[in-house]
């Protein structure tokens, strides 16, 4: 996976140069690039962990790329890739809808100034789009399942989930408040500032400005609108920033543009060094390696595994398989039945083998009436503590000798 952020991570900064440079030319170009790199990499927004953001934003990027280029060249088979690479964008992070949103504006705005395209253009961005979203459809058929599931795993889950988050004890503005450290330490914020601002500079040419706002726009409601605030969601506004900061310090005296850019590299130098003395003094994961390492020397064949009430890189270290289906713990506090559905299982002789309590049963009010607690007394012994967690394995089976292991 780190292997496959790292290569993620270079696209994305060769697609953002080269927008820089379609759109602003060849120094806003290396410019945007520059940006990027410090961006693309950072601890402090969590680009080096490969989250979905950074696999997202590089089709996103490269959507928009295709429609500066359709808008410079006239050619439609650029509206068509475009197109296309959105709704690759959106199969890939559903937030990523920000490629769609700047590709409608884009398509609306042509169609009104140029009559040439009025009819063509929208075609060639639904032609494009058609191509994955026909992909989908018969990897659906595949698997069976119905387009009424994927839409709601994709879309309506987070609209519940927005309802179960609103009733968070966690004051909204204390949730937020999470993304504004790392969007300074990283030097975002501040390339988020000159984007800004860098869209009135764009004002001259309309079709530009109208598709840049619109990006801008949809990325900043993909990151603020989930109702949950991790940092690599800020990752959502690299690739507009940077384009659009680029165009306007492109055009800047040089002492302002090295004075910017000295900043923003100190910024992130120092958000480096700490993100290294951090990951040195607490190397990431320990926990959950150590746990699933544990589950995993002592398994057998057939053995399966569930950790309450989630905790995904787990059941990956252990390399079981789950009898239940949800891997998020937010799912098993939104979706219908699914806490019930749970309390069946463990309840059930098709319960896991192992079962590690990462949360105490009665998180977020999942266990009122100790139904799930009563399972685990029923259906399970004590098996190890590792690293503070509780291991149980089933009472049907042989069990180890108990274990007390601290983290390594």
């Amino acid at each position: 996976m780190r292997v496959l952020g790292a290569l993620a991570a270079l696209a994305l900064v060769v697609g953002i140069t080269l927008l820089g440079r379609a759109v602003a030319g060849p120094h806003a170009g290396r410019i945007a690039g520059l940006l990027a790199a410090m961006l693309a990499g950072s601890v402090s927004i969590g680009a080096v962990y490969t989250p979905g953001e950074l696999l997202a934003a590089v089709p996103s990027t490269f959507s928009v790329l295709c429609l500066v280029l359709a808008h410079r060249s006239r050619r439609t088979g650029f509206v068509v890739a475009a197109g296309a690479l959105a709704v690759g964008a959106v199969l890939t992070k559903q937030s990523f809808l920000d490629a769609g949103v700047a590709g409608a504006a884009f398509v609306a705005v042509s169609a009104a100034m140029d009559r040439g395209v009025r009819l063509r253009w929208p075609l060639a961005y639904a032609a494009g789009a058609a191509i994955p979203l026909s992909g989908l459809l018969i990897w659906l058929a595949a698997a069976q399942l119905s387009i009424g599931t994927f839409v709601y795993t994709l879309f309506g889950f987070r609209l519940d989930l927005l309802q179960t988050l609103a009733a968070s004890s966690i004051p909204l503005h204390v949730r937020l408040a999470e993304l504004q450290e790392p969007a300074w330490d990283s030097g975002l914020l501040l390339i988020l500032a000159g984007a800004v601002v860098g869209l009135f500079h764009l004002r001259r040419d309309r079709v530009l400005v109208v598709t840049f706002s619109a990006w801008l726009t949809a990325s900043t409601i993909g990151v603020l609108g989930g109702g949950s605030y991790f940092v690599h969601y800020l990752i959502g506004l690299v690739p507009v920033s940077c384009v659009v900061a680029a165009a306007l310090l492109a055009s800047a005296r040089t002492l302002v543009l090295v004075a910017a850019l000295g900043v923003l590299a100190a910024l992130a130098f120092s958000s480096a060094r700490e993100g290294a003395m951090y990951v040195s003094d607490h190397p990431p994961h320990r926990r959950e390696l150590a746990v699933g390492r544990y589950v995993r020397d002592h398994a057998r064949p057939g053995d399966t595994q569930y950790v309450l009430y989630a905790r995904a890189n787990v059941v990956y270290y252990a390399g079981l398989a789950q009898p239940y289906p949800y891997l998020w713990s937010l799912m098993v506090r939104v979706r219908p039945g699914a806490r019930e559905e749970l309390q069946r299982l463990l309840a059930s002789s098709r319960r896991p083998t192992w079962l590690v309590q990462w949360h105490d049963a009665d998180r977020w009010g999942l266990d009122p009436g100790d139904r799930t607690d009563r399972a685990l007394a029923r259906g399970y012994r004590l098996a190890a503590v590792v690293c503070d967690r509780r291991i149980y394995l089933r009472k049907d089976r042989p069990s180890p000798p108990l274990t007390v292991t601290a983290c390594p």
